[in-house]
């Protein structure tokens, strides 16, 4: 398995094992999985006990590349991507993967058989994340007419867990998370969902 692998693609897997297709997290957790999925690879030379955080590091760095894919979201605060995705705010410390990163990990995951069930324990956490956000009223009145759909912000607000008067970037990061977790597990109907919804908050704003 080590052999089969670059680095790069190791870490992106890791991050995807994380849950990285809808958070963010350190160098260090990742270098910790990386570690624990394939020790031999991320550990010292002399010292093999402990995770080499620096090969995560400069793997991360790589995957974060335009001839690699742009597979991750670093912590430059760079956002990249396709003009018709969902812009994304400036990121703060920390790693998750981009849309491409989870198209990735997702097409290469049965090749990954030493990640065990942290992929199907994530995809759980995502189905239950969404199963929240489909009995939420907000989501009722979507189903019930999606061409007339225009939510109250006091109802978004409901939804995602914040303030009416929250900082901007707190409310798109919260609308972030939803279409994050449902490309996670290809509940692509959200999408139209999301849009109207961010639409009717800026309007309401």
């Amino acid at each position: 398995m080590e052999n089969t692998f670059t680095n790069r693609e190791m870490v992106v897997y890791a991050l995807y094992s994380l849950g990285g297709a809808t958070e963010r997290f350190h160098t260090e957790d990742i270098a910790l999985k990386c570690y624990e999925l394939w020790p031999s690879a991320f550990s010292w030379t002399k010292y093999p006990e402990f995770p080499d955080k620096d090969i995560v590091r400069v793997a991360l760095t790589d995957a974060r590349k335009e001839k690699y894919g742009f597979l991750v979201d670093g912590r430059t605060g760079q956002t990249r991507g396709q003009a018709n995705r969902t812009k994304r705010r400036k990121t703060g410390d920390g790693w998750s993967l981009t849309d491409e990163g989870v198209s990735w990990s997702e097409q290469n995951k049965t090749r990954f058989e030493s990640a065990g069930n942290v992929t199907k324990d994530h995809r759980q956490k995502s189905m239950q994340f969404l199963t929240r956000v489909k009995t939420h009223k907000v989501f009722g009145l979507y189903n019930d007419n999606p061409e007339k759909f225009y939510p109250l912000i006091g109802d978004l607000a409901d939804l995602l867990r914040c303030r009416v008067d929250a900082d901007d970037t707190v409310w798109r990061d919260r609308f972030e998370r939803i279409r994050k977790h449902a490309i996670a597990v290809g509940q692509d109907e959200f999408a139209d969902f999301i849009e109207k919804s961010l639409e009717a908050y800026q309007e309401q704003r």
